[in-house]
């Protein structure tokens, strides 16, 4: 995939890897520090140093490839967030996505519905997948908020084991049927 980029109303899904310039990795790294910002991934902030974070972050992304995981950008091309899709499972055409809008000025103000909805356009439309599911902590109400505006719907409660411990959560899931009723073709 050359320099795929996956446009939305107020954001642009730009390959991570791609993006990965001195600047945005401070950016990166200073998200991962946040003690919030990681709170509502269920991780405990970094404590590394920049060049091993830098280092990990990198590897991470390679591994997962280039056509599954995104920086997010606003309208001028900042670097505000991150979103991918990980274990793919070709065989049944199944994913599971992941967001951080890292940007917490922009949180509530639709760039983590937009750069979803962009994703998912991509996961169903062109890889052909069948169904998405994410998970989340049942009290992050923003971010659930934003799932069921996307279309998808809690399929199950469950015991997130996470970094910062075992917490209440929802699993939660949308086929590609559903999301295009719901968006009219996906559009």
């Amino acid at each position: 995939m050359e320099n795929r980029c996956l446009k939305g109303e107020k954001v642009t899904l730009r390959p991570l890897l791609e993006l990965l310039n001195q600047e945005n990795l401070q950016k990166i790294y200073a998200w991962h520090k946040d003690p919030e910002i990681m709170f509502w991934l269920g991780l405990r902030p970094v404590n590394s140093s920049f060049s091993k974070f830098a280092s990990w972050f990198r590897n991470t992304l390679e591994k997962l490839g280039p056509e599954l995981a995104f920086g997010i950008t606003d309208g001028g091309g900042k670097l505000i967030g991150r979103i991918s899709c990980y274990g793919l499972d070709k065989g049944g055409r199944e994913g599971e996505v992941g967001i951080l809008i890292g940007e917490k000025s922009l949180w509530g103000k639709g760039y983590g519905q937009d750069a979803l909805l962009t994703l998912l356009r991509y996961l169903f439309g062109e890889l052909g997948l069948k169904r998405v599911r994410l998970r989340t902590m049942e009290k992050n109400l923003r971010a659930r908020r934003c799932f069921s505006q996307c279309g998808f719907r809690v399929s199950r409660r469950l015991t997130l084991s996470l970094e910062i411990g075992e917490v209440p959560g929802v699993e939660m899931t949308l086929s590609a049927e559903e999301f295009y009723q719901k968006t009219n073709g996906g559009g």
